[in-house]
């Protein structure tokens, strides 16, 4: 039974940070990347996802500043999930060793691991703030909120999504609160994107109008 190596941390900010990265392991981490043909950059990464604690630490210390930069250029610099995200991509990396076939170079391939992290940390934040902005709209879903009014607000902008026909409803939850391309949107409901960009369009102008009829109709009852 192979032993788990030292990168999988406890403490998600350890990986990326400097100082932390000084105490990533205790061995001797002077390991150049061994220059004997047959033990590849591939060879290394199992040697790594099977616990070598000195192959964990050359993947790091080789790898991990380009992965660093890479991942800040999609989240922007001092984003506070970087240091998460620079983990996850090391740990994804040993997890999924055996893909690599050493096609590519290792750092290729572990910049496109970065890039899919990234991009999820990206558009999962995208989609949160897109349905705090649609509450918002509906002058519910301040951040100072009570928990009762932020319960509110969801319940509200779902009245207000449930009053759209199916087919502008579907294309505004995927596009604006799910944060999908319209190419995605199209391969997923097999509606042409031009029918879709037509429908998005319909949907806003809809949600607009409910808004402030229910905005004028409130003001006629206070």
């Amino acid at each position: 039974m192979s032993k788990k190596p030292r990168l999988t941390l406890a403490k998600p900010t350890v990986v990326g940070n400097p100082a932390a990265a000084e105490r990533l392991t205790d061995v001797d981490v002077a390991m150049p990347l061994p220059e004997d043909k047959q033990d590849s950059e591939r060879a290394t990464l199992l040697r790594a996802s099977e616990g070598d604690e000195r192959a964990v630490t050359w993947l790091y210390r080789t790898h991990a500043q380009a992965v660093r930069r890479h991942i800040t250029r999609i989240l922007g610099a001092g984003d506070p999930e970087l240091d998460d995200v620079v983990q996850q991509v090391f740990l994804g990396a040993l997890k999924n060793a055996k893909s690599f076939e050493g096609r590519s170079k290792l750092s290729t391939w572990l910049h496109g691991i970065a890039s899919r992290r990234a991009l999820d940390e990206a558009r999962s934040r995208w989609r949160r703030n897109r349905w705090r902005q649609i509450t918002d709209r509906v002058g519910l879903g301040r951040p100072e909120a009570r928990p009762d009014v932020k319960h509110a607000a969801v319940d509200e902008a779902h009245r207000i999504l449930a009053q759209l026909e199916p087919e502008l409803r579907t294309v505004f939850v995927l596009k604006e609160v799910e944060g999908h391309t319209f190419a995605e949107i199209s391969a997923m409901t097999r509606v042409k994107i031009s029918t879709l960009h037509a429908r998005l369009k319909s949907a806003r102008k809809k949600i607009d109008v409910i808004i402030a009829r229910d905005r004028v109709e409130g003001g006629r009852h206070a």
